[in-house]
């Protein structure tokens, strides 16, 4: 096996694994918007909200946030100002995107690293949250902050690698 058969294949899994944790988000934000409007006709028409509803919507847009970040950031569809970027050179434009990268290398290892003690922890007295008649486990949650972080700098790993040895993959940035 070539290396750049390695390199394909990598891609590949990187890009079907993150294309997996964004349709997960996009079923998560559906069901959390039907939970949100059973409630509202809930509450509105029959004077019975559904229980839990503010906990697990607060919960959950962190959770859809997170798993989408690694395919819209290897989609490179992140926000970028065109003074400098536009005008330089393909060169200076692959350096540019392997600093940005490596940057978001760096914010994503420091949310993995920083969230890990938390996610340990919740584990350990199987964190809940809420009040009253409905509590919310947080622990997958915070397992969930970590994973993804660690997706992320896998994807952030690949762009920083296809930056600097194939520039011309971003030309139509």
């Amino acid at each position: 096996m070539r290396f750049s058969d390695i390199e394909l294949r990598i891609e590949t899994i990187v890009q079907k694994f993150s294309s997996g944790l964004n349709i997960i988000s996009a079923v998560w934000l559906t069901s959390i918007a039907l939970l949100i409007l059973s409630d509202v006709i809930g509450r509105e028409l029959f004077g019975s909200p559904i229980y839990g509803t503010n906990e697990i919507v607060s919960n959950s847009v962190l959770s859809i946030l997170f798993l989408q970040l690694p395919l819209s950031i290897l989609n490179k569809n992140s926000l970028r100002t065109t003074i400098v970027y536009g005008p330089a050179s393909q060169r200076v434009k692959s350096l540019i995107n392997a600093a940005s990268y490596f940057l978001a290398l760096l914010l994503f290892l420091a949310i993995g690293i920083g969230s890990w003690p938390n996610m340990i922890e919740a584990w350990d007295i199987l964190e809940q949250e809420g009040s009253g008649i409905v509590t919310i486990p947080v622990y997958p949650i915070r397992t969930l902050v970590v994973f993804v972080s660690f997706v992320g700098i896998i994807v952030c790993s690949l762009l920083i690698y296809q930056a600097l040895m194939r520039p011309e993959a971003f030309e139509d940035d």
